[in-house]
């Protein structure tokens, strides 16, 4: 058996109980519920923030209007880093699996390093060329003027989160994922607390609001660094530049560079979509909109048990344990399936009262609850390829999963919708049964692929030994 001194500490010590053995579901349950609470608070940081903005003068839209219009440069901060962590998780599982000291020597310096060279491109072009960068999203008058504001104070928080990014990676991939909630909560709760200090109080307007989110993340980072020091994991930050190996970056960024680049083929393919809905009634764009805030009650969970099937297939990955990253993979898709469909129903059930409390338009609120109680029970299906594409990100084979993210919504999902659309005249009916047919064909892809893969591994399984760890 390898010397596990160097590592900090030995394997076991962070082991997770039923992690190579045993029942599935409840280590699956126990990876997720905390990552689905983080979610959740990030997504009352961000109603609270809106809220909190748009009381600066509530007579004038161009406060959460400013800081709304730069979310693409946002979510594309977003991609960067969730393929930093995405990459760094997949990584650390498997060697955590394989015993692969070296690897997990280096890994934290590798990650950090890779993650300070982007964060420097990325904010010192921002600063560079900020009036630029806003100018091609669009804005006028004040709410340029906003928008420029917030941007250059929100930068910093971008550098910020690549950074950490490459930590949480590693508390994931080790299935620490409890202080990853944790520090979740922390940033939320603090940004909450210091937004009305900063945009009243300090009478910094919509600057405030960045200063409060960039201040957040900065005590949420300190949390998780004094994790670190304090040497509770087996992946050691030894903030030795030495220890920054250029493979490891490559092996980092090509997990991860797939998931941004889905992330932001998803992001453009919304935009298509936004422009069919709203070539046929600017109040079905309306509804859409707000379907798409609820689809996140539904998305979140299922986001949440495939970043627990990243650490569990990894890791078992690592251990060569074939058959139970089969099982792994059939529960995680049992539960996903599970819980659409029962959110489905709630929301099925409930969608004529919910949607009435965000417009008083009769209309907005017929398309919504139609589009609800049709596109919302297929969601199940659109799960069977974020399962599948957790599974093969966890293994380190990044293609076949952006292939179907690629493949479910620019190849099937937006010219089905422009067929049904423009070619069929179902209007709005069109845009939802382009969505319902790349979710179903995108599931059979997955099923057929991931399926196929899983019987490689299994005859690979047969004619290797099986890896004996002490």
């Amino acid at each position: 058996m390898p010397d596990e001194k160097n590592t900090g500490g030995s394997f076991q010590k962070n082991e997770i109980p039923g992690m190579f053995a045993g029942p599935i579901l409840p280590v699956m349950v126990k990876l997720s519920l905390p990552i689905f609470t983080g979610m959740m608070f990030q997504l009352l940081y961000h109603i609270v923030d809106t809220i909190w903005v748009s009381r600066i003068d509530l007579s004038d839209p161009s406060y959460v209007g400013g800081t709304g219009i730069i979310y693409p440069i946002v979510f594309f901060a977003i991609a960067i880093g969730s393929g930093i962590l995405i990459g760094t998780s997949s990584l650390v599982a498997r060697s955590i699996g394989e015993h692969n000291i070296e690897v997990l020597n280096r890994t934290a310096e590798s990650g950090l390093v890779m993650s300070f060279i982007l964060s420097v491109i990325f904010v010192a072009f921002g600063y560079a060329f900020d009036e630029e960068i806003i100018a091609v999203l669009g804005p006028t008058g004040d709410y340029y003027v906003h928008a420029l504001e917030y941007f250059r104070y929100i930068l910093p928080a971008a550098a910020l989160m690549f950074m950490g990014n490459v930590l949480n990676g590693i508390l994931q991939g080790e299935g620490l994922v409890h202080v990853v909630m944790k520090a979740m909560m922390i940033a939320t709760i603090t940004n909450i607390v210091l937004d009305p200090v900063f945009i009243f109080l300090l009478n910094m307007g919509v600057r405030g609001a960045a200063v409060a989110t960039v201040i957040a993340q900065s005590i949420a980072g300190v949390y998780v660094v004094r994790f670190f020091l304090m040497k509770k994991t087996s992946v050691q930050v030894r903030w030795k530049l030495k220890n920054a190996d250029f493979g490891i970056m490559r092996k980092i960024a090509a997990v991860g560079f797939p998931q941004t680049a889905g992330m932001i083929t998803m992001a453009l393919s919304f935009l298509f979509f936004n422009r069919i809905v709203v070539s046929i009634d600017p109040l079905a764009l309306t509804a859409f909109s707000i379907c798409g805030r609820f689809d996140q009650v539904i998305i979140f969970p299922i986001l949440a048990i495939s970043s627990s099937l990243i650490t569990m297939t990894g890791q078992n990955y690592g251990r060569k344990n074939y058959s139970r990253i089969e099982n792994i993979w059939k529960t995680g898709l049992l539960l996903s399936i599970g819980v659409v469909v029962f959110l489905s129903a709630l929301l099925f059930v409930f969608a004529p009262k919910i949607y009435p409390f965000f417009t008083d338009v009769e209309q907005v609120v017929w398309y919504a609850v139609r589009q609800t109680r049709i596109v919302e029970f297929f969601f199940a299906f659109g799960a069977v390829s974020v399962i599948a594409r957790a599974v093969f990100q966890a293994m380190g084979k990044p293609m076949p999963a952006l292939c179907i993210t690629v493949a479910r919504l620019a190849g099937i999902a937006i010219p089905m919708a422009y067929l049904y659309v423009y070619i069929f005249d179902l209007g709005i009916y069109g845009v939802w049964f382009g969505i319902i047919t790349g979710n179903v064909l995108a599931a059979i892809i997955s099923i057929l692929w991931l399926g196929g893969r899983m019987k490689r591994m299994n005859r690979v399984r047969v004619h290797e030994p099986t890896a004996q760890y002490g």
